[in-house]
């Protein structure tokens, strides 16, 4: 049985984006489904918007959602020679030929084309037939080199997700594979890549079926084996346009800099095209034993921000606390919180342990954690309408309760408990006051696991402050 082998081959013109990486992580999780091989291409050769920090965030993207490859990468513009040398073997074989239209001649003749409504299209004037005769071949023009494309029949191929396709070769004219500063064209490239690196499934976005008849046919000329296509439909994002920079879409990196995990992204984005029954949650190693080229949505996916936030709130409530301490202080130093403030402070890994509940991001964890080891900056507002004379008495004797019992949340919940029934009041009435002198907030979590990171001795300086 033939070795699976996929590729992902990204243009390095731009970030990545979740659209851009799910052409990523299909083909590698089927790749490592049939215990094949995944490959990264770099298509590099478009060198006016080509950059090397687009390289290294597509690097970055998939590192971070563990998108590991067996080959690679492996840059187009490092494969020039093998291009070349395949150029001239086509015209060799007589499979492609040098045509000296010039720019001008091709424009003239399209918009010739185009006043007799037909489609703009090479007309084949320098086309080698058997009893032609070609034009002199003009001074001082240098020849593009293209491919003799295949006259009548069709182009047709099963597309893993779309089903058949069929194109006739006479909607195809002779394509340029070669500039005339003797550069290759993209669609040349791909087919020589795919074909050297055996590539036997390509899984890609459905803007490049217009493509693939015209890959097919080069393929078949360099007595190449048709691979399997499966042409994704496109994301969508919130607008329903197509997910793109222009639109307004996110780098994958942006998504671990604004608090997302990596599982919780992959485990999104498996779904954003892809179905096991009604399966929403799962693991890598799930997602890769049930991966199949069958279950791929043949309908435009949306981006769910709202999804992908619930999500990421479920595997954050799995996540070790350890290991989302490591995530939680660099958004802390942005708060300008450093290292010595949480020394200071309660033990972050057990603040995580109580907050990471309500947080749908780590960046909200690290929003909420703030109180913890900063001073409180309490609005006036704020505290005229919580902090009344008629609830001071009722602080005065929580603080004093609080003073002598032992340091848990048991018996801080009793302290709260009995004060509350001393002064007849009911909870909010003691525990936003609480909350507001102790934390500078009236939204927290339970008010005893609350105080009890606080410690005693800060717990008590604050409502001493605040009732003074």
């Amino acid at each position: 049985m033939t070795q699976v082998r996929t590729r992902f081959a990204p243009s390095p013109t731009g970030f990545i984006h979740l659209g851009n990486i799910r052409s990523a992580l299909y083909p590698w999780a089927f790749a490592r489904k049939m215990k094949g091989v995944f490959v990264l291409r770099i298509e590099d050769t478009d060198l006016e918007r080509s950059t090397d920090a687009s390289v290294d965030a597509i690097l970055e993207g998939m590192e971070w959602l563990g998108l590991d490859y067996d080959e690679g990468p492996i840059y187009q513009m490092q494969r020039m020679d093998r291009y070349r040398e395949v150029l001239k073997q086509m015209l060799d074989q007589g499979l492609a030929y040098h045509c000296y239209m010039s720019t001008e001649e091709l424009d003239a003749l399209r918009e010739r084309q185009r006043a007799a409504n037909e489609k703009p299209r090479y007309d084949g004037t320098w086309r080698p037939e058997e009893g032609k005769v070609l034009p002199p071949i003009p001074e001082g023009v240098s020849p593009v080199i293209r491919f003799r494309n295949p006259i009548g029949g069709v182009v047709s191929w099963d597309d893993a997700v779309k089903g058949t396709i069929e194109i006739s070769n006479d909607e195809l004219d002779d394509l340029v594979i070669a500039r005339p500063d003797g550069t290759p064209t993209y669609n040349f490239c791909v087919v020589v890549d795919d074909l050297d690196m055996k590539i036997t499934h390509v899984i890609r976005g459905d803007d490049h079926v217009n493509n693939t008849p015209r890959q097919i046919n080069i393929l078949r000329a360099l007595g190449g084996e048709v691979p399997v296509y499966a042409h994704l439909p496109t994301v969508l994002n919130e607008q329903g346009e197509k997910m793109s920079k222009r639109h307004g879409a996110m780098s994958v990196m942006g998504y671990r800099d604004s608090g997302y995990l990596p599982e919780a992204v992959l485990n999104y984005l498996a779904r954003l095209g892809w179905s096991h029954g009604d399966a929403e949650i799962f693991s890598r190693e799930q997602f890769v034993e049930w991966f199949d080229l069958d279950h791929l949505g043949k309908s435009p996916a949306q981006y769910d921000p709202d999804r992908l936030n619930w999500l990421n709130a479920h595997y954050i409530k799995e996540a070790d606390n350890a290991r989302l301490e490591t995530l939680t202080k660099p958004f802390l130093a942005e708060l300008g919180i450093d290292a010595a403030m949480i020394e200071q402070g309660p033990p972050l890994e057990l603040v995580i342990g109580l907050l990471k509940d309500r947080a749908s991001t780590v960046k909200e964890i690290a929003d909420n954690a703030a109180m913890f080891y900063q001073e409180p900056v309490i609005d006036p507002a704020a505290l005229a309408q919580h902090v009344t004379e008629a609830v001071r008495p009722a602080l005065a004797d929580l603080r004093l309760a609080l003073s002598e019992v032992e340091w848990s949340k048991e018996a801080i919940s009793a302290a709260f408990k009995a004060t509350l029934t001393s002064h007849k009041l009911k909870m909010p009435h003691l525990a936003m006051p609480v909350r507001l002198l102790v934390a500078g907030t009236t939204h927290t979590p339970s008010i005893d696991a609350v105080l009890m990171l606080f410690g005693r001795e800060t717990v008590l300086a604050r409502l001493e402050k605040g009732i003074a």
